[in-house]
């Protein structure tokens, strides 16, 4: 599908990200899947996505706001929207949004983990549809 667009899961966790894989392919996306922020930073310079899809808690706890911070200060890629993912709230109780932790939320949404799979395509067809480009 020559026109698709191109989504990027960054999650360590391989079952998680295959099943979002999966929902995303069988809505028409073109999908990768990559389980670190070092392969993930790789792939949005090589290869770059219409939209991210990334967790927050990997082999840190703040690698995904980390990575959300590198990505929307470069200007090669600020434009790329970013879905945060994650069950961050749920493991340490800290409840964060883009609205309200904006400064160092820099994510355009955030859904927490799990996700209604309705949800999930709302959000990414909502984010894909404004998506700019690096």
């Amino acid at each position: 599908m020559p026109d698709a667009k191109k989504i990027l899961i960054i999650d360590d966790d391989k079952d998680y990200g295959d099943a979002l894989r999966i929902v995303l392919e069988n809505n028409g996306y073109t999908v990768k899947h990559v389980l670190n922020i070092d392969d993930g930073r790789s792939s949005v310079i090589s290869e770059p996505p219409d939209l991210i899809i990334l967790d927050v808690m990997m082999e840190k706890h703040t690698d995904g706001f980390d990575l959300c911070s590198d990505l929307k200060n470069d200007q090669s890629c600020s434009m790329i929207p970013i879905l945060m993912v994650t069950a961050v709230t749920e493991k340490t109780g800290f409840k964060f949004s883009p609205e309200t932790d904006g400064e160092y939320c820099l994510a355009d949404d955030y859904i927490s983990k799990p996700v209604p799979v309705s949800d999930l395509l709302s959000r990414v067809n909502k984010l894909i549809s404004g998506a700019g480009s690096c």
